[in-house]
C-alpha cells in the first residue's frame, strides 16, 4: 500500500461556543406533560431532514428562493461542484460554464469578470448564510480524485498547469508522453494513460486510472511545495507559471495562522476488510485491504478575525486536499460533503488522512463541535460499498468489520436501492416492489431498513429522469417523474434525497450537462406557472409523521404498504401507514393486513389524494380507516389512473390526527408579494412575505382538532413550539432555551409563554398559542420560522405533530452602503459602491441631483448601479461638471426602505469650489456656505468637519 507522509499541520477554525444543555422551564413541563419523547433519542430512528439535490441554478437565485425551499420542508441540500474548471487564459469570455467535476482550482469560487457556472464566491457565501438562517444543511459536491482533462502540452505547462499541484514541467517544458513523470498525477504505461471506467477496457486500473479522461491525482506522491505561494523569491514555492501557481499576497487567507498553534487529532485506525484482490488486477492495480493502524495528525488554525494572518507552509498533494477540506468548513462554513468519485480513491485516504481532517469540525447551532457528514458516490456492489467506504459513529458489525466508530462519520449514496427504483418507475406499472427493499444499502451493515446506512433517491444528475448529457434535457412527464416511488423515498427511514435540475444555467458545447430532475421538487412545475405541492406535500409528512421503525405489511408486484411505529412496553405503537401503487391501469387495489395501531384508532389519509376527484373519482379510497380488533386495517391504494384520468399520484399516507391551524403575525406593516410568472421558474420566489417593522410584535398559532369528526379532543394538541432560524435563541424572555439538542424532535425550540392554551382535554373550539417577540433580537431580512403543534398520545408513543413553516421580513433598520471616495475622479470613470449588509437589493448613484430630490422618484433604471459581485455594484459616471460634482447614492431593500447620503467628487481641480474654471475668492464663499449646510466632504471622508477645511485650503493656496 503506499503511503503519503504525514502532511505538515494545516488550518482549522478553533471558535466555539460552550455547549448549552438548558432544560425545560418547570411551567413549560406541566404543560406538555402528555408530550413523551421529545427529548428522547431513538437509536434505530435515523430520520434526517430531506435533502434537496439542488442542481444548475446560480447561487444568487438560490437566496432569491429560499423561502420557497424552507416551506417545501427541506432541511438540507447538495450543491454542485463550487471550484472553478479550465478556461483557456487567452479566452476573451473567462467565466466558466463547467458543471464542475472537471474541477482545476478548487480555491477559487469565482468572481467578478471570472465567475464558476455558479456565480463568485461572494455570492456562494451569502447563499450559505441563508440557507443557515434557514436552518438546512449545506453540503457541496467535492472532488479529490482528479482535475480536469489530462493536459501535457508544453504551453499548458509554461501556463503553471493545474493550480497547486505540480506537473514536474522539463525546463524548457515538452509535450508529456504517458510514461513521463506526472509529479503529483498518476502516469500511464507504455500502451497508454491507465482508465477507471471501464472494467472490461484495456488498461483498467481502479486507483491510478484517469476518469472520463480526467488526469487522476496520485495521493500517495511526496512533493512538499507552498502550492498558494504569498511572496516571490520562496525557494520552496510550487514552480510559478505565466498564469497559474504564481504569489499572490491574498493566498494568505487560504492558511492556517501559525501563531494561533494547533490541534492534534488521534484517529484510531480502521480494522481489517478482506485480502488483497489479487488475481483479479496486477500491480499497482490490486485494492489493498483496509486495514488502516491508529495515527496522530496536527492541524492548525484558520484565523476568522484576521485571514490574512495565514502562513503558507510547504505540503504534498494529499496536504493540499485537506486544507481546501478544512477552509471549506471553517471559512465557507459548508456543513458537509458529497464525495465524487470516492471508489477510485484508495480507502486508506480517508480512513487515516480525510476523517481526521474533518474530525469535530462543523460547530453546531448551540455550539457543539460534531463531525460533518459526508457521503461518498461508489458505483458498486452494497457489500463492496460497505467494507471500503463507509464509516459511521454507532455503525454495526456485518461479520466483515465495523464499519462504524465515534470517530468518522461517512456515509455513501444508495447506488443499488436507487437502481431498483428506477427500474420500478420505467416499468410502467410492469415492475415490482418485491425488488426494492433487499436492494438498500441499509439492509448491510446489520440486515435491517432502519436508516442506519445510505442516502436513499431515485435520480440524480447522473440517473436522470430524461436527458443523454449531451444536450439540455427534456422536460420528463409527470409519470416519468415517478410520484409513487418518492411516497415510499421519503416515508421510509434514513435519509431522503429528491433532485430537482432548476434549468437556470445556460451552457453551450458541453460534452456534459446534468440529466433532469423532479420539476416540482420545490412546490412549482418548471415546465409551467402552476403550483403542484405533490413532493413538497410528502416532504413536510416525512417531517411530521416519520417517526420509528421500517416494518413492510405487504409488497407484492404492484403494492408496497408498509407501517412506520415505535417500540414500546409490551409491543408497538404505529406512527404511519403508506401505500404505494405502480400501476397505470384504472382503478385501486385493495389489501388487509395488520398494523401496530390500537384497536378504534382513526387513521386520517394525509395526502389528499383520497379527497381529490381526479384520483378517486368514485369514492372508492376512504378518507378515514378506523383499525379493527387486533390492528387490522383494509387498506385502498389507488392506482396512478382513475375513470378520470392519468393523475400519477398512486399513493396514500394514513395517520392518526395531527392538529391543524394556522400561524399569523401581528403588526404587519406590509407584504412582499410573490413573483410573477414573468420572472423565470429557476428564480421566482412564490412565497408571500409579511413585513414588519414594529420594535415588537406577535406570532400566534391557532389550533383545531385534526379530525374533526372525533368524538372528543382527546388527541388535539396539548403542547406547541416555535424556533426562528437554527434556533437556541431565548426568544420568550425567561432567560433559557427551552429545548436544548439532546431532542430527537425539537431541539433549539422554545415554548409559547405569553399565551399558552392547548386544545387537548377541553370542548374548545380551537387552541391559542400567542408569544410577544422582540424584532430588534432578529436579522434584518427574511427570518424562517418553523411552529410545531404535538398531538396529545401516551406515553412511550412517539411525537407526531403537525410542523408550520412561515417567513418574515424584518425591517428595523435602512439598508446601508459605502462609497470609498476617490476624491478626484474623471468623466467616464467607474465607481465602486459597496453593500454593507444582505438586504441591499439594489443601488442608484444620481450624478448632481436638484435640490430637494426625492430619493425614492429620482431613482430610476438610467442611475441605477450595475451589481458587479454579492455586494458589489458598479457605476460608470459621466455629464459631470468641471470642479465640483454631487453624487446622491441610494440603496435599497426589497421592502422599500431605503438610505440616502450625499457625497462630493471633483473633475479638475478640487479647490474650483464654484466651477468657474479658476481659483479665486469666490471659491472660499461658495465653499463655506456649502460647509456650513453640511455638504461640503471635499475629503471624502463620509462627513463634513474641520478637516475639510483644511483640505479645501491646502488646495486652494496651491492654486491646483
Amino acid at each position: 500500500m503506499y503511503v503519503p507522509a504525514r502532511v505538515p499541520a494545516h488550518a482549522q477554525a478553533s471558535r466555539s461556543a460552550p455547549a448549552r444543555a438548558v432544560g425545560l422551564a418547570a411551567s413549560v413541563l406541566v404543560s406538555i406533560a402528555g408530550l413523551a419523547g421529545v427529548a428522547a433519542a431513538q437509536p434505530v430512528d435515523e430520520n434526517p431532514p430531506v435533502m434537496l439535490q439542488w442542481f444548475e441554478t446560480k447561487w444568487s437565485d438560490i437566496e432569491r428562493r429560499m423561502p420557497d425551499f424552507f416551506k417545501a420542508g427541506y432541511g438540507s441540500v447538495w450543491l454542485p461542484p463550487t471550484g472553478r474548471a479550465y478556461v483557456w487564459p487567452g479566452s476573451s469570455n473567462q467565466n466558466s460554464t463547467s458543471v464542475g467535476y472537471d474541477v482545476h482550482d478548487r480555491f477559487d469560487l469565482g468572481k467578478p469578470n471570472a465567475q464558476t457556472a455558479y456565480g463568485t464566491e461572494s455570492g456562494f457565501d451569502a447563499m450559505v448564510a441563508e440557507f443557515h438562517r434557514a436552518d438546512a444543511l449545506v453540503f457541496i459536491d467535492t472532488i479529490l480524485n482528479h482535475n480536469g482533462a489530462r493536459q501535457g502540452s508544453s504551453g499548458f505547462q509554461l501556463d503553471g498547469g493545474y493550480p497547486g499541484f505540480w506537473m514536474a514541467p522539463g525546463n524548457p517544458p515538452t509535450l508529456k508522453q504517458p510514461t513521463s513523470n506526472w509529479g503529483d498525477f498518476h502516469a500511464g504505461v507504455s500502451g497508454g494513460y491507465r482508465q477507471s471506467e471501464d472494467p472490461g477496457g484495456p488498461r483498467y486500473c481502479l486507483l491510478t486510472g484517469d476518469l472520463v479522461a480526467l488526469i487522476d491525482i496520485n495521493p500517495s506522491s511526496n512533493n512538499q511545495f507552498i502550492r498558494q505561494p504569498t511572496a516571490a523569491g520562496n525557494p520552496l514555492n510550487i514552480p510559478a507559471g505565466i498564469v497559474f501557481n504564481r504569489p499572490d499576497p491574498d493566498n494568505a487567507r487560504f492558511y492556517p495562522d501559525t501563531a494561533l498553534g494547533v490541534d492534534t487529532i488521534n484517529n484510531p485506525g480502521m480494522g481489517f476488510a478482506g485480502p488483497l484482490n489479487t488475481g483479479v488486477f496486477s500491480p499497482p492495480c490490486d485494492i489493498p485491504a483496509r486495514n488502516e493502524p491508529a495515527s496522530q495528525i496536527s492541524f492548525g488554525r484558520f484565523n476568522l478575525d484576521n485571514p490574512m494572518a495565514g502562513d503558507p507552509i510547504p505540503e504534498n498533494a494529499t496536504g493540499y486536499l485537506l486544507r481546501w477540506t478544512q477552509w471549506m468548513v471553517d471559512v465557507k462554513k459548508v456543513d458537509g460533503f458529497r464525495l465524487d468519485a470516492a471508489k477510485h480513491i484508495p480507502s486508506w485516504f480517508f480512513d487515516s488522512f480525510w476523517d481526521a481532517a474533518v474530525y469535530q469540525r462543523r460547530v453546531t447551532p448551540d455550539g457543539r463541535r460534531v463531525t460533518p457528514y459526508s457521503f461518498g458516490e461508489v458505483v458498486d456492489g452494497n457489500d463492496f460499498i460497505f467494507d471500503r467506504h463507509i464509516r459511521k459513529p454507532n455503525g454495526r458489525t456485518s461479520g466483515r468489520l465495523t464499519a462504524g466508530d465515534l470517530f468518522g462519520n461517512r456515509d455513501a449514496l444508495d447506488l443499488n436501492g436507487a437502481g431498483q427504483l428506477r427500474n420500478l418507475v420505467n416499468g410502467g406499472g410492469f415492475g415490482s416492489w418485491q425488488n426494492i427493499v433487499g436492494s438498500h444499502l441499509d439492509n448491510t451493515d446489520d440486515g435491517f431498513n432502519n436508516g442506519t446506512l445510505g442516502v436513499n433517491h431515485i435520480w440524480s444528475h447522473d440517473n436522470g429522469v430524461t436527458g443523454d448529457g449531451g444536450a439540455m434535457p427534456v422536460l420528463p412527464t409527470d409519470r416519468q417523474q415517478g410520484w409513487f416511488a418518492h411516497a415510499y423515498l421519503l416515508m421510509r427511514t434514513g435519509q431522503a434525497e429528491v433532485y430537482h435540475h432548476g434549468r437556470g444555467v445556460a451552457r453551450t458545447g458541453q460534452a456534459f450537462y446534468p440529466r433532469e430532475g423532479v420539476p416540482v421538487a420545490l412546490g412549482n412545475n418548471t415546465a409551467g406557472n402552476t403550483a403542484n405541492p405533490v413532493i413538497t406535500n410528502l416532504v413536510q409528512l416525512a417531517n411530521q409523521l416519520g417517526r420509528g421503525e421500517f416494518q413492510p405489511r405487504w409488497t407484492d408486484g404492484d403494492v408496497m404498504i408498509f407501517e412506520r411505529r415505535t417500540p414500546i412496553a409490551g409491543g408497538y405503537s404505529g406512527n404511519a401507514l403508506i401505500g404505494a401503487n405502480d400501476r397505470y391501469d384504472s382503478g385501486f387495489d385493495q389489501r388487509t393486513i395488520g398494523t401496530s395501531f390500537p384497536t378504534g384508532t382513526r387513521l386520517i389519509e394525509m395526502t389528499g389524494n383520497a379527497a381529490d376527484p381526479q384520483v378517486d373519482p368514485n369514492n372508492d379510497i376512504p378518507e378515514i380507516i378506523t383499525v379493527a380488533a387486533f390492528g387490522q386495517v383494509t387498506i385502498r391504494v389507488p392506482r396512478n389512473v382513475s375513470s378520470a384520468g392519468e393523475h400519477n399520484k398512486g399513493f396514500v399516507v394514513y395517520a392518526p390526527a395531527i392538529p391543524s391551524g394556522a400561524v399569523s403575525f401581528t403588526n404587519i406593516a406590509a407584504t412582499l408579494p410573490a413573483d410573477s410568472t414573468a420572472v423565470p421558474t429557476y428564480r421566482r420566489r412564490m412565497t408571500s412575505v409579511p413585513v414588519i417593522t414594529a420594535p415588537q410584535f406577535e406570532i400566534q398559532l391557532t389550533t383545531t382538532n385534526g379530525d374533526p369528526g372525533a368524538a372528543s379532543n382527546d388527541n388535539a394538541d396539548d403542547a406547541a413550539f416555535f424556533k426562528f432560524g437554527q434556533g437556541y435563541q431565548d426568544l420568550n424572555g425567561n432567560g433559557s432555551v427551552d429545548v436544548d439538542y439532546t431532542s430527537a424532535v425539537i431541539p433549539g425550540f422554545e415554548a409559547f409563554l405569553t399565551e399558552n392554551r392547548p386544545l387537548a382535554g377541553t370542548s374548545n373550539p380551537s387552541g391559542l398559542y400567542r408569544q410577544t417577540i422582540n424584532a430588534d433580537q432578529l436579522d434584518e431580512g427574511f427570518n424562517y420560522i418553523s411552529v410545531v403543534a404535538f398531538r396529545a398520545r401516551t406515553p412511550g408513543e412517539a411525537p407526531l405533530f403537525r410542523e408550520l413553516r412561515e417567513v418574515v421580513y424584518i425591517d428595523r433598520e435602512a439598508p446601508q452602503a459605502a462609497f470609498d471616495n476617490p476624491g478626484i475622479v474623471t468623466q467616464g470613470q467607474q465607481i465602486t459602491i459597496n453593500a454593507l449588509d444582505h438586504t441591499v437589493n439594489r443601488i442608484h448613484v444620481i450624478i448632481n441631483p436638484a435640490p430637494g430630490l426625492d430619493p425614492v422618484t429620482g431613482s430610476t433604471i438610467f442611475n441605477q448601479a450595475a451589481r458587479l459581485d454579492r455586494f458589489d455594484y458598479v457605476r460608470t459616471l459621466s455629464n459631470l461638471n468641471n470642479g465640483r460634482n454631487t453624487l446622491l447614492i441610494v440603496a435599497f431593500e426589497e421592502s422599500g426602505n431605503y438610505s440616502a447620503q450625499t457625497t462630493t467628487v471633483f473633475v479638475g481641480c478640487p479647490a474650483d469650489w464654484d466651477g468657474s474654471g479658476g481659483v479665486d475668492g469666490d471659491d472660499i464663499g461658495a465653499f463655506f456656505a456649502d460647509w456650513q449646510a453640511g455638504n461640503a466632504d471635499i475629503d471624502g471622508s463620509g462627513g463634513t468637519d474641520g478637516d475639510d477645511i483644511t483640505f479645501f485650503f491646502e488646495r486652494w493656496q496651491a492654486g491646483c
